[in-house]
């Protein structure tokens, strides 16, 4: 697929010959833009546009779908029956849709519907941070992880999408992910990729009231070592009630990997998550939680200091300290990941979660 900015027929001097064309005299421009790719393997072009945080309802956009995305050239597939979190796409809009596959760092793939799941290109200097290759990542060597080895450890994704980050924590080694996404599309990709990149993929759908597909029992039970990734398909609000009777379960059957980090990587901000992450994040050995937030470039340090007592705040709360102790989130790094618009830049706070054991004399 070739991917068209926003503004490629607007600017001059394609906007007025654009502007005179008829529709019939667009597709044959369309067709030979895509015979001219050819050879790069292009077979349909769209025009991009940014993700919107609303869609044309007016409603809150919490899927992140590219309601702005335009179609020129190619079968994109229909419109699916499921636009909604209540209205979930089905096995046959799966089927019918248009799929893409790219690769961008270390021959990880991933796959994604562009007329239904957004894809970020601009995420890739987090995804090389994560696995090892550029700037400051903490938390996934045996020094830092207090002797535990990385293929030892589990990471949460309270915000999977198509496996952006997921794709690169399973490639630096550990263990397992368990992810969470509401947008059946991206649960979709994210499964996909899983499969092209050979990792096993469990997905458990969430109900509207948290119930589950399946028994937490059975699903524990029927579990693989392959099973690098379990995605719930639900509300991540859910998150960690659903982790801590996983964590018993599988303690008891001596499965469990310690959950070490924590990604949060919802724009504009991923605050309604932070207590869950803080809740998941292994209270004894201690971790990190990775929070990605949109700050105004004249504020980082302040947005730091906000954030990181807020977290202060929700882990004192977990490890039942007797006040608010500040030492119990760190803010060890913040990477700026790219410009998000004029003034504003998509920045990721490294916050590291002592553990416990620094805090006995505090507990109540």
């Amino acid at each position: 697929m070739l991917l068209l900015p926003v503004n490629a027929f607007d600017t001059p001097p394609w906007s007025t010959v654009y502007k005179a064309l008829s529709a019939e005299q667009k597709e044959a421009l369309y067709a030979t833009i895509a015979r001219n790719f050819s050879r790069q393997g292009v077979t349909h072009v769209a025009i991009n546009a940014p993700i919107v945080l609303t869609d044309t309802q007016g409603q809150e956009n919490r899927m992140r779908s590219p309601v702005g995305l335009v179609p020129l050239y190619g079968d994109f597939g229909p419109v699916a029956s499921g636009q909604t979190e209540d209205a979930q796409p089905t096995e046959d809009d799966f089927q019918r849709a248009f799929w893409v596959r790219t690769v961008q760092i270390r021959g990880i793939e991933q796959v994604w519907a562009p007329l239904h799941t957004m894809f970020s290109r601009g995420n890739i200097t987090e995804k090389l941070r994560i696995l090892g290759h550029e700037g400051t990542f903490g938390g996934l060597d045996e020094p830092s992880l207090s002797g535990e080895r990385t293929g030892d450890i589990a990471v949460v994704d309270m915000y999977a999408g198509i496996g952006y980050f997921v794709f690169s924590y399973l490639r630096r080694g550990v263990r397992r992910v368990w992810g969470w996404e509401i947008n059946g599309w991206s649960v979709e990709g994210l499964r996909r990729g899983c499969i092209a990149n050979g990792w096993g993929c469990k997905v458990v759908r969430i109900g509207s009231d948290g119930s589950l597909s399946e028994p937490l029992p059975d699903l524990v039970d029927g579990l693989r070592d392959t099973d690098r990734v379990v995605v719930f398909h639900g509300d991540n609000k859910y998150a960690a009630d659903i982790m801590r009777e996983i964590r018993e379960l599988m303690r008891d059957r001596q499965s469990w990997n310690s959950i070490r980090h924590v990604n949060l990587g919802l724009l504009p901000t991923s605050r309604d998550a932070w207590d869950s992450a803080c809740n998941t994040t292994d209270i004894e050995k201690g971790g990190w939680i990775h929070v990605h937030e949109n700050v105004d470039v004249q504020h980082t340090e302040k947005k730091k200091d906000e954030v990181t007592m807020e977290v202060a705040r929700l882990r004192s709360q977990v490890m039942g300290l007797s006040q608010v102790v500040e030492s119990t989130a760190i803010c060890r790094h913040i990477e700026q990941v790219k410009t998000y618009a004029p003034g504003v830049m998509h920045c990721v706070f490294d916050i590291e979660l002592p553990p416990r054991a620094m805090f006995s004399d505090q507990l109540m």
